[in-house]
């Protein structure tokens, strides 16, 4: 990492203070310690074609009089009578003629406001006659002097601050790693500068397939450490004990810590619109807390136990403030306490928080009633196993009826979709149906069977399912309309499924409390179909939230697939091949850990993606790891598996073989009644070369949405061969952000007008498509290398020059396609010879891999 970071979002102000400087002659670039200052007026100086006087005012000098400026004025200036240390006003006027002799300059002094008083009236007199043009910088709070043109310099809000940590690290973060330095930075650029550097040095932050990653703790250490301390040094011991409470406590209210207003009024301590009292950098927070003595750090969440429980901790997730103090300070006795926060910290989301709770109150033996949150956070972890056999235990040892039902169901959720055993999940179901339950409590266990049978059986089943629990009322006719909404979603009816979340919103929304899993699955539901009908923007913009707020929460990587899979989908729909595999590889689970059904799905997703970018070896990889983790019960999941299969053999130069992949994968599909799936492989198929235009046009007929509409209408251009009916369509993709499909249609559509024998209309289609692949990074697809120069080519020598450029060998190709290796040769010679290139080099580069 340079020791000098770039310049980052801050056009505005260098414009600002280099007019300032231009027209008023004297500018003070004032902000909190570390935004950047002394950086911003280096760029300013090097902008002016003006020599420069550079002083640098430092604690030490602050306490000398013309510390800062004394190299630069001269040593025999008399002193004078107006107070200790300070000069007479002719050696002021004296100093300041000799900092401006020379004619044109600029006076630079950074950290002004430690100016010695002395310095500081020779600083007034220089701006004041405007002896030479001044640039300070001053930390934010410091009056400044009369003359002075002040361009405020803040921290970075969040994106530039990720530009900023791109920089530093050479290459894009993974969401996680950019959230935790943002977090920990809060946009400033010297504490950004310094945790990249702790972090590399420590080694927790390393550069993986997904991006740069940070994999351990944050430990304040070096350089980054010593600037804390600093700052933490200006504190006064009861200071300090004060902010040291806050940071093992914050937010607090002020019954439980009166809000200290010297610490607020020097910056340590915020207060928020809720009236809360927070320290104001976590970075202050973190090394307070880590070089806190430990017996006074228990006794600081004693004391804050304390005062939480003498108020009657009676608000929400208080129960979780008073059990972790108590944990923390080795004062936690109570098992049903600790039950009962780990449940609020469940409900919270905060998974961490709740195994350890919930871990601690089964040491103090309240096993029955922390299983189901223990059980869920083992799931979540992506301990499946362990996760069985803490519910299998606790549903073993019984409890209240809503208890047994709640660990059955979650259970029985945990074997289908973490362990793929859809036997033992229904028997887990059937075992808590044994017993008479009350028709809401059936109506739920109905509700979590029927879910398991959208994935592993035929899609009526599930429709017949939703509508018995429709015709029941109350919340099962709001569970059967969630599942019919998942039904039209996966049988690729989109406008129908918005429409029945749209009208089971309010439905839900009121049983959230209840059922959260509702919320989710509406939400997945509609962000998918929005994106399948066409909407890429829309569906990108809600995936983005919902990725952001998994990360902020810090929710388990497992609950961030199905915003990844959505965003990588869309990203390959306009052609951000590398963008794609970005944000599937930063969610991908190790390599020994055992997939769940989403992890499969992820996987999927990155072999696509990886294919369309043209690394066939990675894209082979990550297919393995699908299909190595798919499980019987997963029928869905299979059907995405399949779709990137056949793009894995295309990426491969195995065009053929990927075509009968994908219609393959659509006549599986057909039969389970996924006709989404199904939808996406015919389309796939056409654009290998297959005509599956009767079916696409069927399907399209009885949906009406732009997108399938779009495929049905590009499968049957491509069938005609009709460069009119292909430049149309690329139209509608465009339209709807597939900016992939459109350029492969142009493409073709050139191609086409070139056999015809009208180049002129080849040309002007060439050129669209090129225009629209510009904004491509890397995608590659059979559609998409069809240029004027391999048009000439017969489909034979098309299929021969891919697999050459996929790096087989002459033997390996006659062997793959059946023919003689002689065969292969006289049809590469002849394709060199055609497309005026003398070997493979060249044929790679013709194809985008170059």
């Amino acid at each position: 990492m340079s020791d000098q970071l770039p310049l980052v979002g801050r056009e505005s102000q260098l414009r600002a203070a280099l007019r300032a400087l231009a027209v008023d002659g004297a500018v003070l670039l004032s902000g909190p310690p570390g935004v950047g200052k002394t950086r911003l007026a280096a760029e300013v100086l090097a902008a002016v074609p003006h020599p420069v006087v550079r002083c640098y005012a430092t604690i030490a000098t602050s306490r000398i009089p013309l510390g800062a400026i004394a190299s630069h004025v001269p040593t025999d200036l008399p002193a004078g009578a107006p107070g200790p240390g300070l000069l007479p006003a002719s050696s002021v006027r004296a100093a300041a003629e000799h900092l401006a002799r020379g004619g044109r300059r600029v006076l630079s002094i950074d950290d002004a406001h430690l100016l010695d008083d002395t310095s500081l009236l020779v600083l007034q007199h220089v701006v004041r006659h405007k002896l030479t043009r001044v640039i300070c910088t001053a930390r934010l709070g410091w009056p400044g002097i009369e003359g002075l043109t002040v361009v405020h310099v803040d921290a970075l809000d969040q994106e530039r601050a990720d530009a900023l940590l791109t920089a530093a690290l050479g290459g894009p973060a993974d969401a996680s790693t950019r959230h935790l330095v943002w977090s920990n930075s809060q946009g400033n650029p010297l504490y950004l500068k310094e945790l990249v550097a702790t972090g590399l040095h420590s080694g927790v932050l390393t550069e993986t397939q997904g991006g740069w990653n940070w994999n351990g703790p944050l430990e304040l250490s070096g350089r980054l450490a010593e600037l804390v301390d600093l700052t933490l040094g200006r504190l006064a011991e009861p200071q300090r004990r004060a902010l040291e409470l806050l940071a093992y406590g914050e937010p607090l209210e002020p019954e439980l810590m009166p809000i200290p207003q010297d610490l607020v009024d020097m910056g340590f301590v915020r207060v928020g619109d809720d009236g809360r009292a927070r320290v104001a950098h976590p970075l202050y927070s973190a090394r307070l807390r880590a070089t806190c003595p430990t017996l006074r750090a228990r006794a600081h969440r004693r004391a804050l136990a304390d005062r939480l429980e003498a108020e009657g901790a009676a608000r929400p997730g208080d129960a979780v403030r008073v059990a972790t103090w108590r944990l923390d300070s080795g004062t936690a006795e109570s098992p049903d306490v600790l039950a009962r926060a780990a449940e609020q910290a469940l409900s919270a989301q905060d998974w961490e928080l709740a195994e350890r709770l919930s871990r601690a109150a089964v040491a103090r033996g309240a096993t029955s009633r922390v299983g189901l949150v223990l059980g869920l956070v083992l799931m979540y972890q992506r301990q499946c196993a362990q996760a069985e056999e803490v519910l299998a235990e606790t549903m073993a040892a019984g409890g209240d009826m809503l208890t047994v039902i709640q660990v059955g169901c979650t259970r029985a959720f945990n074997l289908f979709f973490g362990l793929g055993d859809e036997d033992a999940a229904v028997a887990v179901l059937d075992e808590v149906t044994e017993q008479e339950l009350p028709p809401e409590l059936e109506h739920a266990v109905l509700f979590f069977a029927l879910t398991f049978a959208l994935e592993a059986a035929p899609l009526r089943i599930a429709r017949l399912g939703g509508e018995l629990l429709i015709a029941e009322g109350g919340w099962a006719e709001t569970a059967g309309r969630q599942l019919l909404a998942f039904a039209d979603q996966f049988a690729g009816r989109y406008t129908e499924a918005i429409e029945r979340i749209e009208a089971n919103h309010e439905a839900v929304t009121a049983t959230a409390g209840r059922f959260p899993s509702l919320v989710n699955a509406a939400n997945g539901v509609r962000n998918e179909s929005i994106l399948r009908i066409g909407d890429l923007a829309g569906a990108e913009q809600r995936a983005a939230q919902a990725l952001a707020e998994v990360i902020e929460e810090d929710r388990w990587s497992v609950t961030q697939v199905p915003p990844r899979v959505l965003l990588s989908q869309s990203a390959r729909l306009r052609g951000q091949a590398a963008a794609a595999v970005r944000i599937t590889a930063e969610g991908i689970p190790e390599s020994g850990a055992l997939p769940m059904m989403w992890d499969v799905l992820l996987l999927a997703e990155l072999a696509a993606g990886a294919a369309l970018q043209g690394q066939s070896d990675r894209a082979e990889r990550a297919l393995a790891r699908a299909e190595g983790g798919l499980r019987p019960a997963w029928r869905i999941a299979r059907f995405a598996v399949g779709a990137a299969r056949s793009w894995v053999l295309a990426g491969a130069g195995r065009v053929n073989e990927a075509m009968q992949a994908a219609l393959d994968n659509a006549a599986a599909a057909r039969a389970h009644g996924a006709h989404c799936d199904e939808i996406g492989s015919l389309h796939d198929a056409a654009r290998f070369g297959a005509d599956t235009s009767p079916r696409l046009l069927e399907l399209a007929k009885t949906r009406k949405d732009p997108l399938t509409t779009a495929y049905a209408t590009h499968a049957q251009a491509r069938a005609l061969r009709d460069p009119a009916g292909l430049e149309e369509v690329a139209a509608a993709f465009a339209a709807c952000g597939a900016n992939l499909y459109a350029a492969e249609a142009l493409a073709e559509a050139s191609r086409l007008s070139r056999l015809h024998d009208r180049p002129r209309e080849a040309e002007r289609l060439e050129r669209q498509a090129s225009a629209l692949a510009e904004s491509f990074d890397g995608a590659t697809t059979p559609g998409l290398v069809v240029t004027s120069t391999l048009a000439a080519l017969t489909p034979r020598q098309l299929e021969i020059a891919r697999l050459a450029v996929a790096g087989l060998t002459n033997v390996e190709i006659a062997e793959r396609l059946a023919i003689a290796k002689r065969t292969v040769d006289n049809h590469l010679h002849t394709t060199y010879a055609a497309v005026g290139v003398t070997g493979r080099g060249g044929l790679r580069a013709l194809f985008g891999q170059g």
